[in-house]
């Protein structure tokens, strides 16, 4: 940079600005011969007065002429360096961009040239920055507000359709980002491809895609969009992982849910929210709108819940009915919320999930049961297997055989005392992933079951080559299955199934004596339900065992309706 020396030390001069500084010095070059000339006529013509102030009366004419026509043409030689100068600051500042010309192709020409050119294409760039989102090329929330508002503005009739990947999250903690973005990026393709070609398609969410139909159209987008969901539903290959987005959509109509854009694109995304069933739309309403503010709450409450320590566990008794007693429990947690008293999971595990925390809640769990069944054997408790169950997250952490031993050494448990309860669906996520899981904890030494068997989608094949211990028959399938045909060939089936296996088989959610005798009469010996116990605190479990005992007796004695069968037959 020795060439800007010179540079340097000028600009340093007062508060000038540059063009000022340039005259300053074209003034100040353009006045040497002046001084020259009188000095030089001081020495020759100091006897001639006459001549002395004539000669240096043309000298000055002439200097300040000559300056004033130097300054003119210098200040417009300037003005390209000017112009760039005020574009570029004018775009820094307001992001407008200044008309200058391109067809000059000197230096001066060139540079403003080439800050045109430059600066178009970095606003080219920026827009598309702006409104585009970058793994799937559709139009962003910012651009898809801006043409609904234009559409709003012009009086034409319109809805707002949103597509959202319900599963979105899972994908995310069950592969990455990038997968997930892949995924989102094959759906916008095939979600362009069914839409017209004047149609504007946008990625509004992670998880949520956007479109407007717009005249007559607006009247049967929800029964159009349903059938859009068939279509985007089939199954995604994201490097050789298949993957079945579960959609939900959403529909709010100008003139109905509103005319603000943002907001009618808020309340298609808050139906496509609250709608339950999967490839179901539902039309925005206010109640929809509340129920996802509802939701927003809950999660803000969950965080309390976790940062105050508000969870607890209650325990419910498993029963082998060959030994009539109790022999484990499953740990269940409970929020107990300062306001709203105690909240059974089913209320606000569905939120952890959504929300991420449901991870940092089952390592609580897992750490708060291994502790209380460590304080169970110092009290010389019987002792007992305790289940926990895993969320998916949990189970596709890399860590989790770590966890799963510092958290039973840490409690002083044996691992054989522990249980992991996995879904059948979380199990069958990724075959290969859940047998190799499988095999370390089972060389922990801890027992595994398949939680809410015959709910998934497991094939019996796969089934067979994953290391467990025990099948749980979902409660489904055990209600009234001592009257229930359908019922009776489901469980027999998963009975005879799991003793083919060498498996253990558990029926959880028995509520009537009959279910009980009907079960163990095929060969199903463990039980879990409120006919033997409810879930109950730390406190009150082993009380509760020597209840479990008599009701164990209690359904495998005769019945009323057999007994008198039995004395109609003797008598015969």
């Amino acid at each position: 940079m020795n060439s800007l020396k010179l540079y340097a030390v000028i600009s340093r001069l007062g508060r000038l600005n540059y063009r000022a500084k340039i005259m300053v010095m074209a003034f100040l070059g353009t006045h040497i011969p002046l001084l020259a000339i009188i000095g030089w006529s001081a020495f020759n013509l100091s006897g001639d007065a006459g001549m002395l102030w004539g000669t240096l009366a043309v000298a000055l004419v002439a200097t300040l002429g000559g300056t004033g026509v130097t300054l003119f043409v210098l200040n417009q030689l300037l003005q390209p360096v000017l112009l760039t100068s005020r574009a570029l600051r004018t775009y820094r500042q307001t992001r407008q961009l200044s008309p200058l010309p391109t067809n000059f192709t000197d230096e001066a020409g060139t540079l403003m040239a080439d800050a045109a050119l430059t600066l178009a294409r970095l606003d080219a760039s920026l827009v598309e920055l702006e409104t585009t989102d970058k793994a799937t090329g559709l139009a962003n929330r910012d651009k898809f507000v801006a043409a609904l508002g234009r559409t709003l503005a012009a009086q034409t009739p319109a809805a707002v359709c949103v597509v959202r990947i319900a599963n979105y999250l899972r994908l995310v903690t069950s592969y990455d980002q990038e997968h997930a973005d892949r995924l989102a990026s094959q759906l916008a393709m095939r979600l362009v491809a069914l839409l017209p070609a004047d149609t504007l398609a946008a990625r509004v969410e992670g998880a949520s895609f956007a479109f407007i139909r717009m005249g007559e159209e607006a009247e049967n987008a929800g029964p159009a969009l349903a059938a859009m969901l068939d279509e985007l539903s089939k199954v995604i290959v994201v490097e050789g992982v298949e993957a079945m987005p579960a959609l939900t959509g959403g529909v709010a109509r100008s003139g109905v849910d509103g005319d603000a854009a943002a907001a009618l694109l808020d309340g298609a995304i808050a139906a496509a929210v609250v709608t339950t069933a999967i490839k179901g739309v539902s039309v925005h309403s206010p109640a929809a709108r509340q129920a996802v503010r509802e939701r927003f709450e809950l999660e803000q409450e969950l965080r309390k819940g976790i940062e105050n320590n508000q969870f607890v566990l209650h325990y419910q008794p498993v029963v082998d009915m060959l030994e009539g007693r109790s022999v484990g429990a499953e740990a269940l947690i409970r929020w107990q919320h300062p306001e709203r008293g105690m909240i059974p999971p089913a209320q606000f595990i569905p939120a952890a999930e959504r929300s991420g925390m449901i991870d940092q809640i089952g390592l609580w769990v897992m750490q708060a049961a291994c502790e209380q069944l460590g304080r169970w054997n110092a009290e010389g408790l019987e002792p007992l297997k305790l289940a926990i169950n895993l969320s998916a997250g949990q189970f596709l952490d890399p860590r989790l055989r770590d966890i799963v031993s510092d958290v039973l050494n840490n409690s002083a448990v044996s691992p054989g005392q522990l249980e992991i309860e996995l879904t059948e669906s979380a199990a069958m996520v990724d075959h290969d992933y859940t047998r190799r899981t499988f095999g370390k904890l089972k060389d922990l030494g801890v027992s595994i079951a398949i939680d809410d068997f015959g709910t998934g989608y497991a094939s019996m094949s796969q089934l067979r080559k994953l290391p467990f211990d025990k099948l749980k028959i979902d409660r489904e399938f055990v209600a009234n299955v001592d009257t229930t045909s359908e019922s009776q060939a489901i469980c027999n089936a998963m009975i005879t199934l799991a003793n083919g296996l060498g498996l253990k088989v558990l029926a959880e959610g028995t509520e009537r004596p009959e279910e009980v005798r009907y079960l163990s009469e095929r060969g199903c010996n463990l039980f879990q339900g409120y006919y033997f116990a409810r879930p109950v605190s730390a406190a009150q479990f082993a009380e509760t065992l020597h209840d479990v005992k008599l009701m164990a007796a209690a359904a495998m004695a005769p019945s009323p309706a057999s007994l008198a069968s039995s004395a109609m037959r003797d008598a015969g």
